[in-house]
């Protein structure tokens, strides 16, 4: 009798063992499979220009919902600036092709990588300060010996100024404004420029103006320079030479430019190209 309890208690044990090693067993596995997922998921830099911010963080929610495993970080370069060589996987999106045309001669980007995902649906906008240049009241004013100081992009780097000089031109204003046109400096902040009184008028995307709803009020619109006067403006996406992920990168630029990211920039107030 003892016998049989002892070796039923030697069977009971082994049972309870082998239970309990196939718990252990099974969550040792669930956090290999956890370990295994974290180590899978990529982040990939989105570096955008701030007249895209906003419509950009949409694309990124739309996308993220579908694949949570690939994390789109953006991070908004400045103005007149363009994001240098990465450390990691990263894209670029540009508003307009003369700045991804500066990215490709730096080498940062590869022709081959630039696809075209939307266009500037958007008429540029005359700005002044709400309380500056009293006699800047429509576009044609820029011409006036009062205007002294235009914040304009620099054509041969900035769509935006490539195609403010040609609507000024057509406008039959540019060679009379040529001369007062200051190129702002990297980083510059027009707006904050305009109401400094550092610059009578500038030229901007009118979209720029809209970040909060509606216009700041210390700025106002003295004119628009609609679309008809200039080429269009496409906004392009393309993945940096970088250390790896380009994968990951590129699943986006599918997205972006496939029929669910079409419909995806339609919600964001983008043209889908």
């Amino acid at each position: 009798m003892r016998r049989r309890a002892y070796c039923g208690a030697l069977i009971v044990c082994a049972v309870a063992a082998a239970l309990l090693t196939g718990g252990c067993g099974a969550a040792i596995a669930a956090d290999e499979a956890q370990a295994g997922a974290a180590a899978q998921s990529v982040t990939v830099t989105l570096y955008e220009p701030c007249v895209l911010g906003g419509p950009m963080l949409r694309l990124i929610v739309a996308y993220q919902e579908q694949h949570p495993e690939i994390d789109i970080a953006p991070q908004t370069y400045k103005p007149n600036e363009l994001p240098s060589k990465p450390t990691g996987p990263a894209m670029v999106v540009t508003a307009g092709d003369v700045e991804m045309g500066v990215l490709v001669k730096q080498g940062l980007v590869a022709r081959a990588e630039v696809h075209t995902f939307a266009m500037n649906s958007y008429p540029l906008a005359v700005i002044a300060a709400a309380e500056g240049a009293p006699g800047l009241k429509r576009t044609k004013d820029l011409a006036k010996r009062s205007v002294k100081r235009i914040l304009i992009d620099d054509p041969s780097r900035s769509s935006l100024g490539a195609a403010a000089r040609q609507a000024l031109t057509k406008k039959g204003l540019w060679s009379a404004v040529q001369r007062k046109v200051v190129i702002p400096a990297p980083g510059t902040m027009v707006l904050a420029d305009l109401v400094a009184k550092k610059a009578d008028a500038a030229v901007v995307f009118k979209d720029c103006l809209f970040e909060t709803g509606r216009p700041p009020k210390t700025i106002r619109i003295v004119g628009e320079l609609p679309l008809d006067l200039y080429s269009p403006i496409p906004y392009q996406i393309a993945l940096m030479k970088g250390d790896g992920g380009s994968g990951a990168a590129r699943q986006f630029v599918d997205f972006l430019t496939g029929e669910e990211g079409k419909a995806a920039l339609r919600k964001a107030g983008l043209k889908p190209k």
